[in-house]
Order: structure tokens, then sequence, then C-alpha cells
């Protein structure tokens, strides 16, 4: 390579540390060994034990007697061991790590001349070091979180920071596109910046994954750590769940209807009344295990939801309906055009997501995670008849939108321990997204007849905006950071590269306006 080319690709290296992004998959320990008389036990052997798969990460104290462990699995529980020749051990058993943060713990042995026991301690509360102002939400608090759609917003509420309006989050009081959202890594936000929620999908009114798919969320808000950023509202950060060395599933199905909602909110009891009829279905399974025990694991998730509400036409029905009826007919007659049904212009929303993960322990030194992704949502919306006697229109089933979303995400990582004080995490992933937006029935041009004589107007013919609309955005990102740890310091060398391509087709009102 030639050396004007080698000059700049070096100095991108160094620099990249400075514009890599939020990309926080992992967790990770430190402390200090000593002995009773507060000494420091340099080459103290600390072993943490991840105890539903197995695995095994160690690590040896250097001067000073501090060790750090990187790149391990978020949760737990773990069991972590400290040993020294001559000292008893000491274990900490039931220890639970947090997404992206570092756990300070710290041992004390004993001399086996004047205390043959081992210490084992469960309870006493451990320091985690943070980086600045953040939520954790956990396996434990998602199940519990209340909610009603199941969507990310219900267990964002948690929180304090997040305001959550229908499907828009805004975190820190920026608007909701300023937000970053990583599933194991890899980009899940709309990058493009036209859905109201977000993230992917959310322009079809459905999330980009199954709550019951993850295993942790993590909210930043302010991190002073230079190797989190692309987002100047916050960084929400999920994990998947991962097999473990015993099969586990589970079977959900929710449902709700008008009769499990309240009455008409913000109104006198006189006046207040139920929903018109509705159906909310969600419904999955989730299966984990090992392949090979203590070796390699896999977890699965499917998901569907199907959601019906319909929006009732409510209003007269003396001389309004002979209009549409004459309305419909000459239409259908001079241009064979079917306008479809006013009464209950129904909102429909049909999703199929499924998740995969697979964790494989190549080595004591090595591990590979592999997960993937994949979203179907369809969405019908049709604007809603309604007319009062005074003011109101008109609106007809085949002037609604037609609104396919479909997602595929993925990712690779391996994490590798190349010595006591160095290690590398290396990720590429991926995210494809398609917003196929179109119209329902045939083409026609979009029509609207304004109010005339007291009453309603009319619009109808295929939606003007849906006629020709396409959004594809592909994303795929390259990131590899190296630790080294050397006595009370660690440095991290890196580069994080997003290769993000778009294309939009938009011809608002393709078929004509009258």
């Amino acid at each position: 390579m030639h050396l004007k080319k080698i000059i700049p690709f070096i100095f991108a290296l160094i620099v990249a540390p400075f514009f890599m992004k939020a990309q926080v998959t992992t967790s990770s320990i430190s402390g200090v060994v000593k002995d009773g008389s507060s000494n420091v036990l340099q080459s103290a052997t600390i072993t943490a034990l991840h105890v539903p798969t197995g695995t095994v990460y160690t690590a040896i104290a250097r001067s000073g007697g501090r060790f750090d462990i990187s790149n391990m699995n978020p949760g737990g529980p773990y069991t972590i061991t400290a040993t020294f020749s001559g000292f008893n051990s000491q274990v900490k058993e039931e220890v639970f790590l947090v997404l992206g943060e570092t756990l300070r713990t710290d041992f004390t042995l004993s001399n086996k001349l004047t205390d043959l026991n081992t210490v084992v301690v469960t309870s006493k509360k451990l320091v985690t070091a943070k980086t600045g102002t953040e939520t954790s939400i956990s396996r434990a608090k998602l199940d519990i979180l209340p909610t009603i759609g199941r969507n990310l917003g219900d267990y964002l509420k948690f929180t304090p920071q997040a305001k959550v309006n229908g499907t828009s989050i805004s975190i820190g009081g920026q608007n909701n596109r300023y937000n970053g959202f990583l599933i194991d890594g890899a980009v899940n936000n709309d990058v493009f910046g036209l859905s109201p929620s977000g993230t992917n999908g959310g322009q079809a009114g459905t999330p980009p994954i199954s709550i019951d798919a993850i295993e942790q969320l993590v909210v930043q808000v302010a991190p002073f750590d230079a190797s989190v950023g692309n987002f100047t509202g916050g960084s929400i950060n999920a994990v998947t769940k991962a097999g473990t060395n015993l099969f586990h599933g589970s079977a959900y199905y929710v449902f709700r209807n008008q009769n499990l909602a309240g009455l008409t909110p913000g109104v006198s009891k006189a006046v207040d009344t139920k929903y018109p009829d509705f159906k909310n279905q969600t419904y999955g399974f989730t299966i984990g295990g090992p392949i090979i025990k203590n070796k390699a694991f896999f977890f699965l998730n499917a998901e569907k939801q199907k959601d019906n509400r319909p929006q009732p036409y409510t209003g007269p029905e003396n001389g309004v309906i002979d209009s549409i009826k004459k309305l419909v007919t000459y239409v259908k007659t001079k241009y064979n055009y079917d306008l479809g049904d006013f009464r209950n212009n129904a909102d429909l929303i049909d999703r199929t997501n499924l998740n995969s993960r697979f964790d494989f322990n190549l080595s004591a030194k090595n591990k590979l995670t592999l997960s993937y992704r994949y979203t179907l949502s369809e969405r019908v919306n049709a604007n809603r008849s309604s007319y009062n006697g005074a003011t109101g229109s008109i609106a007809f089933t085949n002037g609604a939108q037609f609104f396919p979303s479909t997602t595929h995400s993925g990712n690779l990582e391996f994490n590798s321990k190349f010595s006591n004080s160095a290690n590398n995490k290396f990720r590429v992933s991926f995210t494809d997204v398609n917003d196929d937006r179109s119209f329902v029935g045939n083409p026609f041009p979009s029509v609207s007849i304004a109010a005339y004589n007291g009453g309603p107007s009319y619009t109808f013919g295929s939606e003007a905006a849906s006629s020709a609309n396409v959004l594809k955005q592909n994303i795929l990102n390259f990131y590899d950071a190296f630790k080294i740890y050397a006595g009370k310091n660690s440095i991290t060398v890196g580069a994080d590269v997003d290769f993000n391509k778009s294309y939009n087709l938009f011809i608002n009102r393709n078929f004509s306006t009258w």
C-alpha cells in the first residue's frame, strides 16, 4: 500500500475511539485482591462462573492486586471466586451484571494458618460503576412493569427522563428521531427519520422486536464515556435472551377487546360509553437450551400480532346515506371504480416477528455470538367517516393506505482474550428495512368534494401520498475494540464504521388529485 494511503488509515485508527458509538452488548467486573492486613495479592486468580451456561471467565491480579474481566454475558447469576496460594478462597454467589456497566467487587483473603474456612458472600451489595445518567431495566422488571400494548414505550416509562406519547418516545426533552436504538449492537432505529416511534417498523405501527426476546434494556441519557455516542436524546440498548444448560420455554397469549377497556375518558358518567368493538391479539412462544452442554446454546422466539380497531361511522343516516349511495353508484358506473365501505373503516395490523440467537464457547478465551431478527408488518389504515349534521367528512376503505414493512437484522460478535491484560471485541452487524407504502384497491385519482349546503365533505380514490412511496434502508456496521489494562488504567483503541444506504421514492399525487 502506498505511504500516502497508509498514513490516513493509521490516523483513522488513532482517532476512531472518539467517534465510537453506543454498541454495548456485554458487562465487566473489576476489583482488588488483598489479604487481611490490606496487603495486595498480586497474581491471585479470579474465576467468574456464569451458572446458567457453565461459561468460565478468568483473570490474574496485576500489580496493585487489580484485576479486570471484560466481555462477559450480562445478567447471571455468577459465582466469582478469588484464590491465592497459602490463603483461603473467597466466593461471591448470586452476582448479577448490568448491561454495559462494570461491577466493582473486591476480595479480602484470609491466611490459611489463622483461618481454615472458605469465605462465602451471598448478600453483600456490590457497587456498579456507571458512565453517566442511565436506567437499567432487567428481565425481572420487564416481567412486572405494567403494559397495555406491549410496546417499547410502555417499558421505557420506567426511565425518569423519558416521555412517551403514544408510540413517540422523547428522552431528555429531545425529538424521538434523535434517539439511538440498538439490538445486540445492531442499529434498529429509523435512520431516515420518518417513523413516529423512531424505530424500524414504526410507520406500520408495530415494535421492532418482541419484549419476550429481550433480556435487558439500558437507557443512557448523558454518558461521559467517549465510546458512547451518535445520539442527542437517549441511547436505548437491548440485548436478547440466550440459551442455557437447561431447556426452558414459554407460550403466551395476550387478548384485549372493548369489554376489557374502560369507558370514554374525560367525560361525565352521564355520557360515557363503551368503546366500539375491537380485538387486539398477541401470541407466541420462546424456547432455549443447550446444543452442547457448556459449549453451545440456542434461543428462539416467534410472535404474532393481529389487531383490529374498527372506526365506525357516527353520523346521521337520513339524507346523507342516499347521497353516499348515489356517489358510489355514479363512480362505479362511470369509471368502474369501487369506493369501498364508509361505515367501518378499520385500522388493521398484522405482524410476524422471529428472533434467534446462538452462543458458542469456542475455547476458554474465545466466544462467538450469532443473532438474527425478522419482522414483517402490514397495516391497513383508513380515515374515519364522521358527520354531526353540521360538519364532518365521509371517507371510504379503498382510500386507505396499505403499509407493509419488512426488517432483517443480524450480527456476529467475537470476543477474544489474548492475555491477562489484553482482550478484543469484534462485531459485524446489518439491518435491512423495506417500507413499501401503497394504496388499497385499484389505482384512481384522489378526489375531494367540499361540503355543500350543510352536508359533509367526501374524499375517495387512492390515498394521495401512498400512490408511489417506497423507503429502503441498508445499514452495515463494523466494530472493533482492543483493550489493554495497565495498572489502574485501561486503554481502548478501536473503530466503529457505518455504511448507510437509503433509497426513497416519493411521488405525491401520482394518480393526480381533483
